[in-house]
């Protein structure tokens, strides 16, 4: 590396009189413009497909998870949040944990294991007729969830720094997608024994109301997994025998990308990247992030679902499915329309911090919804004895205003979740691992990382050497088998932060929720509306956390 070496420190960061990236063919990176690398469409492609299913897995339940618990009478009616909402992170729990390659790779093997294992988690789910059971097979979901990790790792692969601003937004579709198909699913299909005999009458749909959504989610598994057979190629540079799909051939951009070994790996303790301010933001809004996210996703559901005088607005699963679909579309048009002029137009850190605000707001105008809907059940038609609600063609202007105002703070949660299409970007600007193995940001691979990857399976990759299975914590603290970069360790320490935000989330939201609105003291006073005020001062601090991401 030219210029720069005898300036940085160990960690890689330049001082001031070095330059902050490698000279190219005689000239500074910044004094000439980069064209775009073409993305490799058929590449990118096929991931995206693949990448659709984890959603359509995980929300598909949300419509009628709550009634599931009512109808198998597995907790008393106050006690079915709190019950769904740990069923929700159970799926979570098992992703803090990471998966090792070796240098002969095993990347398409691995996800197409896992998408079978998905499929059989899924139809498990919708068969159980015990908590037990149900518990077993979404912790099951979640152990073979690796397929998420596996792509993320294959975009960063595919792409680099002069592409990302469109591939990214491209990427990110996929759980916005999901989200629209696995809501659209359950609320269509369960109990569809009941809404639709002449398809579902079978005697299995009938003592298993909720299999067919399950079933369904299943058979578009199965159907990707046959895709990915046929389309998806393996990345490393070392199992390519060719570019059949459109994977260009990267030139290394310094000698160290040619030789791992020539660059120090394994100098940065977690200790170390935490010192870093940026990383330790990161780091620690990461798990603010997750977990607000993953606790919103929950606490919608369950209140749409709670009865009025419990402090919901008691609808249905099929509406609720109608809601949770429309914040997938939206997601959708977000990504599409105003991602890729986003990420061009501003500093990523100033989209992240600026997101990661709405959060206080999105918490803050859920009760405001309760309190309007009794009003209206004395002038537009309800659902059963008053304890519901349904839009009908004579619907009052405040109780359009009801529909609408969910449908806004929908919107707005899934901007306020902008950061996660971000974060990796942010990783690699920040982590020393890009210039301490003299690796432009964009061009960090398995093979720069001792030939081997070790991914979380909710992010990025991480790093390590060697095979078998370690957890997320100890790669992130570079306790595993071997050592890695410094980038793979960063990568490894923020993505176990948001593992342990989406498994803690969803528990806390939904037992503040259960414990303040089924209580008889909180009902007295009037109080069932303070779970918001606790989750609106989650979201204050873990915006606040983000105040070293520059």
């Amino acid at each position: 590396m030219s210029g720069a070496s005898t300036n940085q420190s160990v960690f890689g960061e330049p001082d001031e009189s070095s330059r902050l990236l490698p000279d190219e063919e005689g000239g500074s990176p910044s004094s000439q413009a980069e064209a775009p690398t073409p993305l490799p469409k058929a590449q990118l492609g096929t991931l995206l497909v693949v990448r659709i299913i984890d959603p359509i897995a995980y929300t598909q339940i949300f419509p009628y998870i709550n009634q599931l618990l009512a109808d198998l009478r597995i907790a008393a009616p106050e006690q079915v949040g709190f019950y769904s909402g740990f069923i929700v992170s159970m799926v979570r729990s098992p992703q803090m944990r990471t998966r090792c390659a070796d240098e002969d790779g095993d990347a398409v093997t691995g996800i197409l294991g896992d998408l079978a294992g998905t499929a059989v988690a899924t139809v498990a789910f919708g068969w159980s007729t015990s908590l037990v059971t149900i518990i077993v097979s979404r912790f099951l979901g979640g152990l073979v969830a690796g397929t998420i990790a596996v792509l993320h790792s294959m975009l960063v692969e595919i792409t680099d720094d002069t592409n990302q601003n469109i591939a990214v937004p491209i990427y990110s579709l996929s759980w916005s997608t999901g989200s629209i198909i696995g809501p659209l699913i359950g609320g269509t299909f369960a109990n569809a024994a009941t809404r639709y005999p002449n398809y579902f009458s079978w005697p299995v749909f009938v003592d298993h109301p909720y299999l067919p959504p399950c079933v369904i989610s299943a058979v578009c598994t199965l159907l990707v997994m046959g895709l990915a057979y046929l389309l998806i190629e393996e990345t490393l540079p070392s199992k390519r025998k060719g570019s059949t799909n459109g994977v260009p051939s990267r030139k290394p951009s310094s000698a160290s990308d040619t030789d791992p070994g020539s660059a120090e790996t394994g100098s940065a303790s977690v200790k170390a990247l935490l010192a870093i301010p940026a990383l330790q933001a990161l780091t620690l809004s990461g798990i603010a992030l997750s977990f607000l996210s993953s606790a919103f996703d929950v606490v919608f559901t369950l209140f749409c679902y709670t009865p009025v005088d419990a402090g919901g607005l008691g609808l249905q699963p099929s509406t609720i499915g109608n809601f949770l679909a429309f914040a997938g579309t939206f997601a959708v048009l977000l990504r599409l329309v105003a991602m890729p002029y986003i990420l061009r137009r501003f500093d990523y850190a100033t989209i992240y911090n600026t997101c990661m605000y709405l959060w206080p707001i999105t918490f803050a105008f859920l009760p405001l919804f309760n309190a309007l809907a009794p009003v209206q059940s004395e002038i537009s038609p309800m659902i059963g004895t008053g304890t519901g609600m349904m839009m009908t063609t004579t619907a009052t202007a405040s109780e359009a205003g009801i529909w609408i105002g969910l449908a806004l703070v929908l919107a707005l949660s899934k901007v306020a979740a902008i950061p996660y299409s971000i974060t990796m970007l942010l990783i690699k600007r920040h982590a020393p691992g890009a210039r301490s193995v003299g690796i432009r940001p964009g061009y960090y691979t398995r093979e720069t990382d001792s030939r081997c990857r070790v991914v979380c399976s909710s992010g990025i990759p991480g790093t390590g050497t060697g095979t078998g299975r370690v957890t997320a914590a100890a790669a992130a603290m570079g306790l595993g088998s071997g050592s890695g970069s410094a980038l793979g360790r960063s990568n490894g320490l923020v993505q176990f932060a948001m593992c342990l935000g989406r498994a803690v989330g969803p528990v806390v939201v939904s037992a503040l929720f259960t414990a303040l609105n089924g209580s008889t003291w909180a009902r007295r006073w009037g109080v069932g509306w303070a779970w918001s005020v606790v989750m609106v001062a989650f979201g204050v601090v873990g915006a606040r956390m983000t105040r070293g991401i520059r």
